[in-house]
């Protein structure tokens, strides 16, 4: 799982670096070549927009997404292990809904990036895939769990 795991974060990185680079290319063209790329924002925002959403798994991974643990860390130990298996359910079962519903959402546009000529459907999958994958990786460290090696920021 580490190789998929490293192929997945030199794709977020690639994803980085493209960004950096369409923008830095786009600022050389229209101000110093005078001849602006058109669809230089587009496609950033694009590969932005796919970023967020494939990055909420990795996010998950090292415990970088918004929590209140105020309470969590005075349970008992027990205590605080069952509530974080509620929690994981609770994180698939919403992806999964948000799955369906933006699956939806993306099924329905018939809208076109017209700088680019392609559909908007182009970003709207990137929630669908990216909720997939958060789920997926929620219900792995749910298994991971409960064979008694966690993983991320509850490996510690």
């Amino acid at each position: 799982m580490h190789i998929l795991a490293a192929a997945y974060r030199a794709l977020l990185i690639a994803l980085v670096a493209l960004i950096v680079a369409i923008v830095a290319i786009a600022v050389i063209f229209r101000y110093v070549l005078n001849t602006p790329l058109i669809f230089s924002f587009d496609l950033a925002t694009i590969l932005f927009v796919w970023l967020v959403f494939l990055g909420l798994a990795p996010a998950a991974h090292e415990g970088s997404h918004m929590a209140v643990d105020l309470f969590t860390a005075m349970l008992p130990e027990g205590v605080a292990k069952v509530l974080a298996v509620l929690v994981r359910l609770l994180m698939i079962a919403i992806a999964l809904f948000l799955i369906r519903y933006s699956w939806d959402l993306a099924m329905r546009t018939r809208m076109e990036i017209a700088s680019m000529r392609i559909s908007m459907i182009w970003v709207y999958m990137a929630m669908p895939v990216g909720f997939a994958v958060f789920a997926a990786y929620e219900a792995w460290a749910l298994a991971m769990s409960a064979l008694g090696r966690p993983i991320g920021r509850h490996a510690q």
